[in-house]
């Protein structure tokens, strides 16, 4: 299988980018990204409710690798098994508590599949650092290059969760790289991609733990492409573009001339970190919110109204009544109602409080919040999307409204977090999963460039 087909050019992309084409700034953002995921990795491993089922499930299917073979590392437990189940589990726990990346223009959370499987291939054949950080950069690349191709809105409206089906294109791209694929098998590994990209947004119907497995399913299917196609299998051809194609398939409106749309790295220096462990599209609405709440009594709100974009509204706002009555940790993280609440009444919205308001979701106060939350898109909202994510809130008290619009929610490239806070974030993590203080800031500079990363990274479960 050979030809200029849109999966022999990704493929190109993903193989031909080396080290120079890479910018300053996105070859610094594989660092921030990498410290992130795996503080998601072992924070989600050690909260999350689902996390020992998933556990439970994998090691009832897999036989421990030997002492002298080749394995990848559970990052949280430190066990070594085979690449494609360390995907599977690190991937799940990197996005359990939807506190992972998210690319705007995409609207997917390419970390957690991409990171996954390429850390998982990357340890088993023992490559270079400088590799792993070059592949995560071209993961990232595919995985946003098919989710803006795929049109997010037209690909939600059918049901689909961008992350777990894009997300296995990229997590190829980068798994493929260092698995040593060539540009035919490559492609062909693409191709069994065609077949293996799933994922229902049905989870949001009861708060299902669907959603925080998707991105652990996407890592282990690219390393099962990979490896498939490393040992000869002939993948479909034009699995992306052809007729009957993952974006036709898909969606009732690609666009698939987005797939050449290639710049290597950009896709990471467009990734933003998240300061809150819930929906990237409530994120400016909390931004807002807290600066409100500094400034008046959750006791005097009388109405909090809410416009986001058409995708956030559907998310997090749609059924309103159900979006006002969440009564577990996945509702809450899709609900605005909520999260504006626990921001106005507890000035914050970090983990800590997510966790503490999961214990007193019945409380009057923040019901009441809840009941006065109405949520809709607007053209202020809409004319820009899906290139800003924007929100415009008014809160409504005796004394006056409070109105505040916010183009760019914290973590965004043009409002990051900077490392400082991004390292703070990490070692909350980490310390929340229990890793010893000596561990974390070894695992921490390894993540930057200053120590072996791969027994930094199975330290941090001794």
């Amino acid at each position: 299988m050979s030809g200029d087909t849109a999966a022999d050019r990704l493929a190109a992309h993903a193989l031909d980018t080396g080290r120079a084409d890479l910018p300053d700034a996105a070859w610094g953002a594989v660092d921030d990204h990498l410290v992130d995921w795996v503080g998601l990795v072992l924070a989600g491993e050690a909260v999350a409710e689902s996390s020992p089922s998933v556990v439970d499930a994998v090691d009832a299917l897999t036989t421990p690798v030997a002492a002298d073979g080749r394995g990848a590392t559970v990052l949280p437990t430190g066990e070594q098994v085979a690449p494609d189940r360390a995907a599977l589990l690190n991937g799940t726990f990197a996005h359990s508590l939807d506190f992972d990346d998210t690319h705007r223009a995409s609207s997917l959370h390419p970390g957690a599949p991409v990171i996954a499987a390429a850390l998982a291939v990357a340890e088993t054949v023992e490559a270079p650092v400088d590799e792993l950080r070059t592949a995560i950069a071209v993961g990232y690349d595919v995985a946003c290059a098919v989710g803006r191709a795929v049109t997010p809105e037209a690909h939600y409206a059918r049901g689909f969760h961008i992350t777990a089906t894009c997300g296995t294109f990229g997590a190829t791209a980068a798994a493929g790289r260092l698995r040593g694929l060539d540009r035919e098998e490559l492609a062909s590994a693409f191709g069994v991609n065609g077949s293996q990209a799933a994922g229902s947004l049905q989870f949001l119907e009861n708060g299902a733990w669907n959603k925080r497995l998707h991105p652990g399913l996407a890592a282990s299917r690219a390393v099962l492409a990979s490896e498939l196609a490393a040992n000869g299998f002939v993948g479909a051809a034009e699995p992306l573009a052809g007729e009957d194609g993952f974006l036709n398939g898909y969606s009732d409106d690609p666009d698939p001339s987005l797939l050449d749309d290639l710049t290597p790295g950009r896709a990471l220096e467009e990734t933003a970190l998240k300061p809150y462990p819930c929906c990237r599209y409530t994120h400016a609405a909390i931004d807002a919110l807290l600066e409100v709440a500094e400034g008046i009594d959750a006791d005097d709100v009388e109405s909090i109204h809410v416009e986001l974009p058409e995708s956030g509204v559907r998310l997090t706002g749609d059924p309103i009544d159900a979006k006002r009555r969440p009564d577990n940790f996945v509702d809450c993280q899709f609900s605005m109602p909520f999260v504006g609440a626990l921001a106005l009444t507890e000035g914050d919205a970090g983990l800590p409080a997510f966790l503490d308001a999961q214990d007193h979701l019945d409380d009057a106060g923040l019901r009441r919040l809840m009941d006065a939350t109405t949520v809709e898109a607007s053209d202020r909202t809409r004319e820009r999307f899906p290139e800003i994510w924007a929100a415009d809130v008014t809160v409504e008290t005796p004394d006056g409204d409070y109105e505040r619009f916010v183009e760019y929610a914290r973590g965004e490239p043009e409002s990051p977090l900077g490392r400082d806070a991004v390292d703070r974030k990490f070692r909350d993590l980490a310390v929340t999963a229990g890793s010893d203080d000596d561990a974390i800031e070894a695992a921490l500079a390894a993540c930057r460039g200053d120590g072996t990363l791969y027994d930094a990274l199975r330290e941090l479960s001794a």
